[in-house]
């Protein structure tokens, strides 16, 4: 019982909530006492997958601030998974993006947030939400069957890509010096040239 509680105290609860049934938690509750349940076993990494999914932004926002607490006052380390890239530009110290399972882009998140990107990580951050005054319609093409056994997974749907090599041949690691990692059969001047343009909307630092 005392580590029930300790673990309660850890994520801002009284050692009341133990005794109380789901349906009696609200959405946010529930999601801390799901973080003091895996804290009991004193992980050395903790797996949020979609952790924010079906709260409102007021309750996300403290759920944020408890894994940022976490994260500092213990130690833990955290593999966040999530769709939401303004989320993802918080939280995270590292960044994989992944399509179909297969990592296109890894980096520190402020190189991951930075040109040059994989057409792919282009693609979500166009489609971040901003307000509709300000909105440009995200580049697209349309879908195509791609053989994804053969070539990049993300042939078929890729604005850049290069017939009859991005959907037959594997694409290369594309690295800079300071470790980003891109996966891509364009080199990554040119991609740099090609999304200098891009406006990371609702992505800018405060």
């Amino acid at each position: 019982m005392e580590q029930i509680t300790a673990a309660l105290a850890e994520v801002r609860l009284d050692a009341a909530y133990a005794s109380r049934y789901p349906d009696q938690l609200s959405g946010g509750e529930r999601q801390r006492v799901a973080i003091a349940r895996a804290l009991i076993a004193q992980p050395e990494l903790l797996l949020c997958d979609e952790v924010l999914s079906a709260l409102d932004v007021s309750v996300q926002a403290s759920i944020l601030e408890l894994l940022q607490r976490l994260k500092s006052e213990l130690g833990i380390a955290m593999l966040f998974i999530s769709h939401d890239l303004a989320v993802v530009r918080m939280l995270a110290d590292r960044v994989c993006v992944l399509f179909r399972g297969e990592v296109m882009e890894i980096g520190s998140r402020e190189q991951v947030f930075s040109p040059p990107y994989h057409p792919y990580t282009h693609s979500l951050l166009e489609a971040v939400p901003v307000p509709l005054k300000k909105r440009k319609p995200a580049r697209q093409r349309t879908v195509t069957s791609v053989d994804v056994g053969t070539g990049c997974v993300y042939a078929g749907r890729c604005v850049a890509e290069i017939p009859g090599i991005c959907g037959t041949m594997p694409p290369p690691w594309r690295e800079t010096q300071d470790g980003l990692a891109i996966r891509c059969h364009h080199k990554l001047e040119d991609l740099l040239e090609r999304e200098s343009g891009l406006s990371r909307r609702g992505l800018e630092k405060p």
